[in-house]
């Protein structure tokens, strides 16, 4: 855990340093160390939250930088190690197979090294599908050159989920085109799905056997989680603000589609978020919070742990002493750790909130936002971001070190183990 935690700090704190070139800096711009650091965080941790203009703030090598940041902190640096240890024929040890485990959230060791090359040719065919199918929109906006960087940028950006762009209102232009909003969703739902539900599914193309739980859970709560953050935000814009009333129906559906996908770990936008209603902004906070899929490039608690919670506090109201979920009986231990990393995130957030009002001022709601979107390793923005006092930022750079760690990984890279377990006599305890 503690290795795990040093590569992502080593990361950063080398992709700071790059940044702080001139080279990488646009005339006339001035960069401190803390908007490098800043930056640099928030790309290793495929977060997208921005101190400075991207599209602006930054030249052509600063921008190659923040990419290259970006897809070795979402893919994840321990499994570049192993995908070069693997092509040069060196054989994997069982210390660095522990590292994979852990990085990828898998029970045990066995096999680990298989999803390497899922991971490893996953990532690079969705990635160039992506510039592919964005480059006929692209180029003949902006010309051969810039149009493809810009198609390269924002597809590995989607597919690693950091929500960084090379424009400096994102994706606001293409609020109503249905192509760039299809594929941008795309990538980013593919990426927020796992390696392990993707190599599932394309197994089974081939062997027709039937998903595992983990991947009917993954595919069903996703969905499912679109679908009502997508009805819940277009009722509530029609309801209460008038912007969004003026698009056209079809530019409105696309919005309420693409912020519903987005909100969950992405970071980009096609509306301007310091715009939506405060019901909106609750909404997103509370998709946010949950985020993608295990061992993917997705941030939040995840959406397994979101259902497990959900079915263990279910089964209590029904009077059950077992967690059932889809004609399956949970383990007790997977049930009692989505309750602690529910916890532990609910700990980390009221402590990054309290500290953010120590260390300035704020709207609460616009304040509590920022917070959950650097946890869960989002990236929206209600515009605040840059205005954050000295304090504030160090406060949201530790939160999205810690959404991308992960609250458990944290927790136990700093636990000592106990060196003899002990069992206590049972009692009771009155709660509720």
């Amino acid at each position: 855990m503690q290795i795990l935690a040093g590569s992502f700090v080593l990361l950063i704190l080398a992709g700071a340093g790059l940044l702080m070139l001139p080279e990488c800096h646009a005339p006339g711009q001035t960069i401190t160390f803390l908007d490098a650091l800043f930056t640099a965080t928030s790309a290793v941790c495929v977060t997208g939250l921005i101190v400075v203009d991207t599209a602006t703030a930054w030249t052509r090598t600063g921008q190659v930088v923040i990419l290259l940041l970006i897809q070795f902190g979402g893919i994840g640096i321990v499994s570049f190690g192993a995908l070069f240890a693997i092509l040069l024929g060196q054989k994997i040890s069982f210390r660095q197979r522990q590292l994979l485990k852990e990085q990828y959230g898998q029970v045990t060791v066995v096999n680990i090294l298989n999803i390497i090359p899922v991971v490893a040719v996953t990532t690079l065919v969705i990635e160039i599908l992506g510039v592919i199918a964005l480059l006929p929109v692209f180029v003949p906006q902006f010309g051969v050159a810039v149009g493809i960087w810009h198609a390269v940028f924002h597809a590995v950006s989607a597919f690693c989920n950091a929500g960084f762009s090379t424009f400096p209102n994102s994706l606001e232009y293409y609020t109503g085109d249905l192509w760039v909003n299809s594929i941008i969703c795309a990538l980013i739902v593919t990426g927020g799905l796992g390696f392990p539900v993707i190599a599932e599914l394309i197994e089974r193309r081939t062997h027709r056997r039937r998903l595992s739980l983990h991947a009917r859970v993954v595919l069903l709560s996703s969905g499912v989680l679109i679908l009502v953050g997508a009805v819940a935000l277009f009722i509530i814009e029609m309801l209460f603000t008038t912007d969004f009333g003026d698009l056209p129906l079809l530019s409105r559906i696309f919005a309420s589609v693409f912020q519903s996908i987005t909100s969950r770990t992405a970071g980009f936008n096609t509306i301007p978020i310091g715009h939506l209603a405060p019901a909106s902004l609750l909404i997103i906070v509370f998709l946010m919070f949950i985020g993608g899929s295990p061992s993917g490039t997705a941030g939040g608690i995840k959406t397994t742990t979101f259902v497990a919670s959900i079915a263990a506090i279910l089964s209590v109201l029904r009077g059950q002493t077992e967690v059932n979920l889809l004609d399956r009986r949970l383990e007790r231990n997977n049930v009692r750790r989505a309750l602690v990393l529910v916890v532990l995130a609910a700990i980390i957030l009221s402590a990054g909130l309290f500290f953010l009002l120590i260390f300035g001022s704020g709207d609460l709601l616009k304040l509590l936002f920022e917070l959950v979107s650097a946890f869960g390793t989002v990236g929206l923005s209600t515009g605040i971001t840059s205005s954050l006092t000295t304090g504030q930022r160090i406060v949201i750079i530790l939160t999205m070190f810690l959404g991308r760690l992960g609250p458990m990984t944290f927790a136990l890279a700093l636990a000592r183990p106990r060196a003899q377990q002990v069992r206590f006599p049972e009692t009771n305890l009155l709660t509720g």
